[in-house]
């Protein structure tokens, strides 16, 4: 059976930050990834503070075009990528939260050998409700799924179970992918994070399973 890699993102640039590599590398090995991007990005200037003068829905639909241009940058085809669109920052609202559930859980669902990655419980809110929201999914769907966590802003500290070591070919390639998301480039620390040569991952454990 073909091997199902599910990357949830928070936000539309989240998975290449955070996975790039772990993208490319599992392409090259004949492994199907899937992206889902579990928030539209529309508010990311209203947090910033930034007046550009893009309304939220203007920039929702910048955004999904910077994610559709990243994938093909990485090589993932558009028919793998699912856009939940639930309004950003807002993931954690009870109704959103439900529906979010029970998307991922059809997706789950659609694969039969699957890892997912999420991203670690966190502080920022749509990160943690990403974070619990696909845990609380594979519970639900009740499949043996292996759970990754990687971190963004906290990254992962001490042993890791997965690690991708990036080549200077793959570096190059997934930093490409990641200046798609132009509409972000004002997030300095960004940068600092596309650039890291490796990328670490931590199992999440469920004794149920």
């Amino acid at each position: 059976m073909v091997l199902t890699r599910i990357v949830f993102a928070p936000h539309e640039d989240d998975d290449v930050l955070a996975c790039g590599g772990l993208i490319l590398q599992s392409l090259a090995e004949d492994i199907n990834v899937l992206i889902v991007y579990m928030t539209d990005g529309r508010a990311c200037y209203v947090v910033s503070k930034r007046d550009v003068g893009i309304s939220p829905d203007q920039l929702a639909k910048i955004r999904k075009n910077e994610a559709l241009e990243c994938s093909e940058e990485l090589g993932v085809p558009i028919s793998n990528l699912q856009f939940l669109e639930i309004y950003d920052q807002q993931l954690s609202d009870p109704i959103n939260f439900k529906t979010a559930l029970e998307l991922v859980k059809t997706i789950l669902r659609s694969y039969s050998t699957l890892e997912v990655f999420i991203p670690i419980d966190e502080p920022h809110p749509d990160h943690r409700s990403t974070h619990f929201i696909v845990i609380q999914a594979v519970k639900e769907v009740g499949k043996a799924i292996l759970i990754f966590q990687y971190g963004l802003y906290r990254p992962i500290v001490g042993k890791a179970d997965l690690k991708i070591k990036l080549s200077p070919e793959m570096l190059e390639q997934k930093i490409r992918a990641y200046e798609c998301h132009k509409s972000q480039k004002f997030i300095e620390v960004n940068d600092i994070i596309a650039r890291n040569k490796e990328e670490r991952f931590k199992l999440y454990r469920m004794e149920s399973l």
